[in-house]
């Protein structure tokens, strides 16, 4: 029998994940549901499902070549 396994962040834990980081960056700028918040938010969600993927995908073996922090390229010469 094949065991499935989701990859990366399930859907539940990136909305959940996303409705916090969108009430903290709200706080942060005045309880505004600014553009700055609902980006940042976003941005941190999507770094946390990355860092599960890679953290998933080192437990496979696979290994991955370390960008430059902010680079975008992971993985590129």
């Amino acid at each position: 029998m094949t065991a499935i396994t989701a990859f990366g962040l399930s859907e539940q834990r990136l909305r959940d994940g996303l409705e916090e980081e969108l009430v903290r960056s709200m706080r942060a700028e005045g309880s505004v549901p600014t553009l700055h918040a609902i980006a940042a938010s976003i941005a941190r969600i999507l770094e946390q499902d990355h860092l599960r993927m890679a953290e998933q995908l080192e437990a496979a073996g696979v290994r991955l070549d370390p960008a430059p922090p902010g680079d975008g390229r992971a993985g590129e010469p």
